[in-house]
Formats: C-alpha cells, sequence, structure tokens
C-alpha cells in the first residue's frame, strides 16, 4: 500500500511540473475512464516447495462465468505535449475444479491481481483526426495466487494433506515503456485506439508486455464509450516462487474528458 501511494504521489508532482513547460495557449484536460474487464488466465504458478508448478487455465469464453470482480481505471491529466496518467487493475479469477495428473491432486486456482501503473507521456503526431505518443513509468504489481487441493490419495504428507490450501502472494514493482495511437475512422465519431507496453527488464519481473486494442464511438466532446481486447503476459520469479501467467478478454469503457 505505501508504493502504491508513493507512486501515485509521485505522478501528481509530474503532471504538475512538466505541463508548466507547455505553451500558454495550451489548455488542460483531464479524462477518466472506467472499463470492465472479463479475463481469462492461463499459465503456472507455485504449489508446495519441492512439487511440481500448477496449471492454471481459464479462457476467455469462461470469464463472464469464472470472473469473480474485474475491473479497469485510466486517470489522464494532458496540457499540450504532455501527459500524465495512473492506469489501475484488478482481477479476481477462479477456475472450475480440474484433474492434475502429476499430483493425483483436484485443484482449483483462485488468481487475484492488482497493478497500478502510473507514468509520463509525451505526444509525437496530433492532428485533428488522430494522435501518438510514448511513455515511460513505472508498474506496481500484487498477485495473489491460491490452490486449494481435494483428494491425493495419499501423495502428499501432512501437513499438505488434502483438503489444503496453497496460498502465494507477492508484490515488486517494474520499469515499463510504451506507445499508445488513436484516430477516427474517416471522419466519423466511430475511432480505434491501442497501447503496447513493455517491462520488467529483469528489474521485478523477468520481463512483461501488455496491450490492447479498442473500436470506441465518441458521443460527445464530454463521453466516449469503447468496446475493445487487452492481453498482458508476465513471468516473475524469486527463489520457489514462479509466477509465468497470461491474462487476456473482452474489455468495455466509458470515458469522460473535462
Amino acid at each position: 500500500m505505501r508504493t502504491i501511494i508513493r507512486i501515485l504521489g509521485a505522478i501528481v508532482l509530474l503532471s504538475l511540473f512538466i505541463p508548466a513547460t507547455a505553451s500558454a495557449e495550451d489548455e488542460w484536460q483531464f479524462r477518466i475512464t472506467p472499463y470492465l474487464w472479463f479475463a481469462g488466465i492461463k499459465g503456472e504458478a507455485s504449489t508446495i516447495p519441492g512439487y511440481p508448478v500448477a496449471p492454471i487455465d481459464v479462457s476467455s469464453n469462461q470469464a463472464l462465468q469464472d470472473t469473480q470482480a474485474s475491473f479497469m481505471g485510466l486517470l489522464e491529466l494532458k496540457n499540450g505535449k504532455h501527459a500524465g496518467f495512473v492506469d489501475i487493475l484488478y482481477s479476481d479469477v477462479r477456475s472450475d475444479l480440474y484433474y492434475a495428473p502429476a499430483l493425483n491432486l483436484t485443484l482449483k486456482s483462485i488468481s487475484r491481481s492488482t497493478l497500478v501503473t502510473a507514468g509520463y507521456a509525451y505526444e509525437l503526431y496530433n492532428s485533428s483526426q488522430a494522435f501518438a505518443d510514448v511513455f515511460a513509468g513505472a508498474r506496481y504489481w500484487e498477485v495473489d495466487s491460491q490452490l486449494d487441493l481435494v483428494g491425493g490419495l495419499g501423495v502428499l504428507p501432512p501437513p499438505y494433506s488434502p483438503p489444503y490450501s496453497i496460498r502465494n502472494k507477492e508484490s515488486w514493482v517494474d520499469p515499463v515503456i510504451g506507445v499508445r495511437a488513436r484516430s477516427a475512422l474517416g471522419g466519423s465519431k466511430f475511432f480505434v485506439s491501442g497501447i503496447l507496453g513493455v517491462g520488467g527488464f529483469g528489474v521485478g519481473s523477468d520481463r512483461f508486455y501488455d496491450a490492447s486494442v479498442h473500436l470506441g464511438y465518441q458521443w460527445s466532446k464530454l463521453i466516449g464509450t469503447t468496446l475493445g481486447y487487452r492481453l498482458f503476459d508476465v513471468k516473475y520469479e524469486d527463489g520457489s516462487f514462479l509466477y509465468d501467467v497470461r491474462q487476456d478478454g473482452w474489455l468495455l469503457g466509458v470515458s469522460f474528458t473535462f
């Protein structure tokens, strides 16, 4: 929590300082974009030290059924070519019971992820129909991975004999860089937009990438709506803990610009 507060504080200070370099003709612009994200998850997570990792597999088609809670929110403050932003994501995905032959166990996976990304963006191109910018910042990760064991036929010794719950919780901070772009479709109120970010570089996680694409409609200067698809892939390993997963799924959002 302290790390999140520090990141949010840093981006507020950054947003206040950097736009001061813009010309007097530039206007302040604030945008808030809440999303719902129906994310599947696939990958591997650590179980008990000394035992194999367990697979996690919830398809995006199952996400409506298996997602307990998932939301995103983007806050952006812009002046001229300079912008500061905070991107917040939380997801809670729980799989159905499935069989793991390597352990002779039935497992139920629960994966909770909290991501807070804060950064600075610089506009490279802007016209009445499109814009593109680059950004750099930091991403805070908090991963809470839980596996519930049932059965086992005596495979695991006490105190791990089923029913047993294995829970691993880790947090770390990664650098992130990327590009963002948006373009109107044929001069209409429809638009397409996309974001691509990469990071980690061994600082926190080994690596990650995060990409999304959206189709939107700008109802007015104030309100726009978007339908899109987002995926990220991350690999983090620290001692006996491994979290190597990909999350992806449809998202639905609405943006308010002031």
